[in-house]
């Protein structure tokens, strides 16, 4: 077999291929350029390179690289092709440092396993000293386990160290952070560190390995068990405390959504029910006593008829006057039912409007004098609320106009920023003090009316009268809640005119 020493490497001729196979730095060689090649009796082959002396073993192919700290004169052999093996097969090497003998058979290989260990532990770059009283003797000292709070866990190193001092500039390293890290990374032995910045909070385990100057490894290594401990934040029993306070909030959510459905579907029957009464008390007011009145005349008209047909001809007329008023006071009791004062939005108009035809109605000769009287500047009026307002207004105004025998009537409305005054009074004969206690006469509902209306929209209603020296009806609102432009309207205020206008059937 034929073997070349070239500076590209440890060349083999082969005869069945007829070309040569190359050995360098690829396949272990320390350096490319081969200087000498000798033989042993073992058919092992002993190169110098310029990194040193080199056994190849042909049959494993592999090579075993000695250096200056395994006993050579030196380990540059380049410029020196001086090789010679003895009869007695001693081997001689010359390189610039000096010749270099031994015996081949003598050199056996005794491949000890290092051990590792960890040898320093830092801290945001600050080394941790393992004495007593330091931070690493408290709390994070090198057992197999080893506990880092989330303020400790910005950045951290450890150092290792393979216990083997033939060559230990040869020594090799590498390490692994299970189960974060799926390969070895290999570590500069002039560097000997693991450095971790930032490290999710969860348990880990660090394994270092470590080989002597000849490569052989210590599989075994080092493990270190490494534990990061979350932020409070991140804790258990925080997300479990965040988990109970959501699930308690959508609790509430949904007893408050429920309660808010009990209370529409109440305010709806409510509402309906206020409806009902408020046209019954549109009705008996206006309505049902015209027609009572006439279903009077009807009855004395067909008593005279008989026996004195003049004067029941004359009745007859007075029904038939007395029913175009009732038509007209039915039409404007289903006006009011429609629309009332939705549509025009001056509430000082409406009034002089419905004072004026009751004037032009006015069973008297001479019909009381009329005034309306306007304080302020006039606002804009929620149309629920504004509707209430009228009809009280207008109950008080019929009551005066046909009870009262009234030389004056009157009507004040004042705008103010905080409250609203509305105040219909006359000069007339006044209210019975008991009937007024009563409430209205049996079978009236006029006086019992207004009240409820007040009451609906969030108002206070007083009237004051006495016998011979007239009547006064007097409403009080709060701006808030009455005037549609409020700038200094509340949450409590908007939820009072929602129920409002729930119980009166309509929407604010």
């Amino acid at each position: 077999m034929l073997w070349v020493a070239t500076v590209n490497g440890l060349l083999r001729f082969d005869r069945e291929r007829e070309q040569f196979i190359v050995y360098d730095q690829h396949d272990g060689l320390p350096a490319s350029a081969v200087n000498g090649i000798l033989e042993d009796r073992h058919g092992n082959l002993w190169v110098s390179t310029a990194g040193g002396l080199s056994r190849f073993n042909p049959r494993t192919k592999t090579f075993t690289n000695y250096y200056e700290a395994d006993g050579l004169a030196g380990s540059a052999f380049e410029g020196f092709p001086a090789a010679h093996r003895s009869e007695r097969g001693q081997m001689f090497f010359g390189s610039k440092s000096g010749l270099t003998s031994f015996w081949p058979e003598q050199i056996v290989e005794q491949p000890l396993t290092p051990p590792v260990v960890l040898t320093g532990f830092s801290l945001r770059n600050q080394a941790v000293a393992p004495g007593p009283g330091s931070l690493l003797a408290q709390s994070i000292t090198f057992t197999p386990s080893l506990t880092l709070s989330h303020d400790q866990n910005h950045i951290f190193a450890f150092e290792f160290a393979a216990l083997s001092y033939v060559d230990p500039q040869r020594n090799q390293y590498r390490y692994m952070l299970e189960p974060l890290d799926h390969s070895w990374n290999r570590v500069d032995p002039n560097h000997r560190m693991a450095v971790f910045t930032t490290l999710p909070a969860g348990t880990y385990t660090l394994r270092v390995q470590g080989s002597n100057n000849r490569g052989v490894w210590n599989e075994q290594g080092v493990a270190l068990r490494l534990e990061i401990l979350p932020p409070w934040w991140g804790t258990a029993w925080f997300r479990a405390t965040s988990a109970g306070i959501v699930l308690a909030l959508l609790w509430a959510a949904y007893q408050l959504r429920v309660r808010q459905l009990h209370h529409q579907f109440d305010m709806t029957l409510e509402a309906r029910i206020g409806e009902r009464t408020r046209i019954a008390r549109e009705l008996h007011d206006t309505m049902l006593q015209s027609f009572h009145g006439l279903m009077l005349r009807f009855q004395t008209v067909s008593y005279l008829l008989p026996e004195r047909p003049a004067e029941a001809k004359e009745q007859l007329a007075g029904a038939i006057d007395h029913a175009a008023k009732a038509i007209t006071e039915g039409r404007d009791a289903v006006q009011g039912l429609r629309a009332s004062t939705v549509e025009r939005n001056d509430l000082a108009a409406a009034i002089r409007t419905l004072g004026d035809e009751l004037a032009t109605n006015a069973s008297t000769q001479a019909p009381p004098a009329f005034r309306v009287d306007v304080e302020g500047q006039a606002r804009d009026l929620h149309p629920i609320v504004r509707d209430e307002i009228y009809s009280i207004a207008a109950e008080a105004l019929r009551n005066a106009f046909r009870h009262a025998h009234a030389g004056r009537v009157e009507v004040e409305i004042r705008y103010d920023t905080e409250q609203f005054r509305l105040r219909v009074r006359d000069d007339g004969q006044g209210i019975d003090p008991a009937v007024l206690a009563n409430q209205g006469l049996e079978g009236h509902y006029g006086l019992r009316g207004m009240p409820e209306r007040a009451a609906l929209i969030g108002g206070k209603l007083s009237v004051w009268s006495d016998v011979g020296a007239g009547t006064e009806v007097e409403l009080r609102l709060p701006g808030s809640t009455v005037y549609a432009t409020s700038a200094r309207r509340s949450w409590w205020s908007r939820l009072s005119l929602r129920k409002t206008a729930a119980r009166a059937g309509g929407a604010p």
